[in-house]
């Protein structure tokens, strides 16, 4: 999956897939709104890391950390799980990163 061109630098990133079968859904899953509201925070998150607004990366990372546990719960279909996995993967990596940049270990 990867990001989908915007119009603006304000839109909100969208989920398109690249590879597979999947046909875009006029009313999209509980799933893949949680995942679009993942991507929307990571977005947010970076926009605060360059404005150094240190206490809203914080708030903001634990919003995704949550909803990422939300995802975790809910019933998935084989979609949902790979965008689960790379949303996952995604989080621990730009955590990382980001305790590195702040010299902290999280």
């Amino acid at each position: 999956m990867t990001l989908a061109a915007r119009q603006d630098s304000r839109s909100r990133p969208q989920l398109r897939l690249v590879r597979g079968e999947f046909r875009p859904v006029a009313n999209p899953s509980e799933w893949q709104r949680v995942a679009q509201a993942v991507l929307a925070c990571t977005q947010e998150l970076s926009r605060h890391l360059l404005e150094q607004r240190w206490v809203r990366v914080d708030e903001v990372m634990r919003e995704r950390r949550e909803l990422l546990f939300g995802m975790e719960g809910m019933t998935l279909d084989i979609e949902g799980r790979r965008c689960l996995l790379a949303l996952t993967q995604a989080t621990e990596e730009s955590e990382a990163t980001i305790a590195a940049m702040m010299g902290t270990h999280r």
